[in-house]
């Protein structure tokens, strides 16, 4: 059917249009008040940082202002960040003049969720929706808190 496309590239790119769609989707009902946010919940930890590509291949993860990652990640073993941190450079590329030295903010709510926030344009994604085990790869860039993960 898809003569001379690679089959891997066109997977790939519907999983990214597919991650981007409900990153904006999710964006556009939570500010028209669809969103579920518990009123009496507080942030407990967050974090502001900077993601950028390790010579390694992998990501390197930096604390606003810091010129040494606190972390360098394997790409392969955190591939859900990776492709959300492209999915969020993009949105903010399309919405904002930020580069990419601007930070994301995680934190950890007293409700144990856990978001990735982009200052720059807004967006705010309830990282448990996309499954526990990917949450817990943005929660592995807090501090240790009191709050189970």
């Amino acid at each position: 059917m898809f003569k001379g496309v690679n089959k891997a590239l066109l997977l790939g790119s519907a999983a990214v249009a597919a991650l981007l769609v409900i990153v904006i989707g999710s964006s556009v009902v939570d500010r028209l008040g669809g969103g579920v946010a518990d009123a009496s919940r507080r942030p407990v930890v967050s974090r502001a940082v900077i993601f950028r590509d390790a010579p390694s291949g992998g990501i390197a993860v930096f604390d606003q202002g810091a010129t040494e990652p606190f972390q360098i990640l394997d790409r392969e073993k955190n591939s859900f960040m990776a492709t959300a941190m492209r999915i969020l450079r993009q949105v903010r590329q399309a919405r904002s003049k930020a580069g990419p030295d601007a930070p994301f903010v995680v934190t950890q709510w007293s409700d144990g969720r856990l978001t990735l926030t982009d200052p720059s344009t807004g967006e705010t994604v309830e990282l448990a929706a996309y499954g526990q085990k990917n949450a817990e790869t943005f929660a592995q860039l807090l501090p240790d808190t009191s709050v189970p993960r």
